[in-house]
């Protein structure tokens, strides 16, 4: 850590860094700015939502969406959405991300894929907790829903758990699989599953589709937020490497 900080803070030692790995420092630099607009134009629509909640437009969006989806309902659907929102449950996910780092682990990358996936889903739970009590909107009337619910209906827990974890899982395919038909699929399938998740909570009655919309965009910021942070982590590992391994 000494060694990494004397040389930043020589202007010679820091241009030569900067000139020997620009193309490093150039793409990681871009990254920061592109995922940290979307990450603030994510967080400033759920702010709007927020501060809308009750209003006119909201209103009619959750009403058009109740109505279209409820008049949809049978036994056969309810069934499969159903199990469908069982996949953005807790279960589902405590299942998952051992399976992840195992099936990671075995194509040869490090258990820390499963550690940062459960430090992704946890801070994504606790932030969603935090909000529904901030917010403390209650739920879709008892005659709407086919399934139990409790705490809180603003933001979907479920939307942005899913849209946290499921993202994150297409954000390790899109880094480790390689480029073609199987990465493509996987993102595909990944981002339909959240769609169907959030989609599932306004069919089964017990949340309103101003709730998932919300949790989308709320799950979307922490999903790029806790990914800077992880690519911010390992960028400044590699730059300690990098640093340890040059002569004095």
């Amino acid at each position: 850590m000494r060694s990494l900080f004397r040389k930043f803070t020589s202007p010679h030692k820091l241009a030569t860094e900067l000139y020997q790995h620009k193309r490093e420092y150039v793409l990681f630099m871009g990254s920061l700015l592109l995922v940290g607009t979307v990450a603030i134009i994510s967080l400033s629509f759920f702010i709007s939502i927020a501060d809308d909640l009750y209003g006119p437009r909201f209103e009619a969006f959750d009403k058009s969406a109740f109505d279209i989806l409820h008049s949809l309902r049978s036994p056969t659907l309810t069934q499969f959405f159903t199990v469908i929102t069982n996949l953005g449950s807790a279960p589902a996910y405590f299942t998952l991300i051992p399976i992840m780092g195992i099936v990671f682990y075995y194509r040869g990358f490090k258990w820390n894929t499963s550690i940062q996936s459960s430090i992704v889903l946890i801070s994504s739970f606790l932030l969603n907790v935090a909000l529904k009590h901030f917010v403390a909107r209650p739920r879709p009337v008892n005659a709407l829903r086919l399934v139990e619910a409790s705490s809180y209906s603003f933001p979907s827990g479920h939307a942005m758990s899913a849209t946290a974890l499921y993202g994150f899982l297409i954000y390790l395919c899109y880094k480790y699989l390689p480029f073609g038909f199987l990465r493509a699929l996987s993102v595909f399938f990944l981002s339909l599953l959240i769609v169907m998740i959030g989609t599932s909570r306004i069919y089964l009655g017990v949340h309103y589709a101003s709730d998932v919309l919300a949790g989308f965009v709320i799950g979307l910021f922490w999903l790029i937020t806790c990914i800077m942070i992880i690519r911010s982590v390992e960028f400044y590992r590699k730059s300690k490497s990098l640093a340890e391994g040059q002569p004095k």
